[in-house]
């Protein structure tokens, strides 16, 4: 009775060890089996689908759904697109052989991407005072107000000035704070909108107490220079007014779309002069952005004196009398005896 215990006993541990190795055999090929590209079609494995070059991409130039096109890839690519939508628009860094499938470490990234076209990105500086106490957020819109300095001088009457300088720009960032990287600016039928910049004021006004202490602790920290989205044919006037005076931010709200019709006033002197011989087509190029922000703006022309000065005309000559000179008596004295006469010309 004790051998048939002791051989069942070896019995079950060999069964055991056996039922292990099976474990760990079985262990091992299921990561291998689930990475294969399984099931198979036709004895061949499966291709993924991908969204590749159809033609040469060149770089810095946007994507067109036309430049694309489905291939296939025996395994998903790391980063790539699922579909064409999905990469159209976005921006190669080099240029992109025909043919090559298309992933995000190809394609512009980064802080560029948060400004639309014909926009750049300046940085303005700021404090408590002028940014209205520190309670601006990347996302809000803000009015900027020039508080220019008198020139000096002696006669400076009436040459200090403050006025609305740029309307409607777009906060990318303030201090540290920055808006959310690809965020999407929607742009509806009144204009650009901030969702997230009213989500995030909406918190402040309503969050009470910790709210209030979050923003103190903010304000603690130094900041010293906003980062704007600005017209680059506006960029002139912004870098000049930071130089010449004092830039104030006006907090605005974003579902406010007034602005102030520029066509109303006098444009600005620019600094560089038009060619002479210039065709009407290129006249009319003059007044493209970027022609407009090349000509350039000096301080006189921010400060409203270029526009309205015009060469001054001759003063016309004052009409001076005749000059008559004197007459002079021509005549000749007779003397006879004691008689003395005269005798005059006529």
């Amino acid at each position: 009775m004790l051998k048939l215990t002791r051989i069942a006993a070896v019995a079950l541990i060999a069964l055991a060890l056996l039922l292990a190795v099976v474990a760990f055999l079985v262990s091992r090929r299921t990561p291998n089996t689930a990475a294969a590209p399984s099931p198979t079609v036709a004895g061949q494995p499966q291709q993924w689908p991908v969204v590749e070059a159809a033609t040469l991409l060149p770089a810095g130039r946007p994507i067109s759904a036309a430049d694309l096109r489905i291939g296939a890839a025996p395994q998903a690519p790391t980063g790539g697109y699922a579909n064409i939508a999905a990469a159209t628009g976005a921006v190669p860094v080099h240029d992109i052989p025909a043919g090559t499938a298309l992933n995000s470490a190809l394609m512009a990234q980064g802080y560029a991407l948060r400004l639309n076209p014909g926009e750049r990105a300046l940085a303005v500086p700021v404090d408590e005072l002028v940014a209205a106490g520190n309670r601006i957020l990347p996302g809000d819109y803000v009015d900027v107000f020039l508080n220019l300095r008198a020139p000096p001088g002696m006669n400076t009457d009436g040459q200090a000035q403050a006025r609305l300088l740029l309307s409607r720009l777009r906060v990318l960032s303030y201090g540290a704070a920055d808006a959310a990287p690809g965020q999407p600016v929607a742009t509806g039928a009144d204009g650009p909108t901030a969702a997230a910049g009213n989500d995030s004021r909406a918190q402040d006004i309503q969050g009470g107490a910790s709210s209030s202490a979050s923003s103190s602790t903010s304000t603690n920290a130094p900041i010293r220079s906003a980062v704007l989205a600005v017209p680059v044919a506006d960029a002139n006037r912004l870098l000049l007014g930071a130089q010449q005076g004092r830039l104030f931010l006006a907090l605005r709200n974003p579902a406010d779309v007034g602005q102030p019709d520029q066509s109303l006033f006098a444009p600005p002197a620019s600094v560089l002069d038009p060619r002479r011989e210039l065709s009407p087509e290129q006249r009319l190029a003059l007044a493209s952005p970027e022609n407009d922000a090349y000509a350039g703006l000096d301080s006189d022309a921010l400060a409203g004196r270029s526009s309205a000065r015009a060469p001054r005309a001759a003063a016309p000559p004052r009409a001076s009398a005749p000059r008559t000179a004197p007459r002079l008596d021509r005549g000749v004295e007779i003397i006879r005896g004691d008689v003395s006469s005269h005798s005059g010309s006529p």
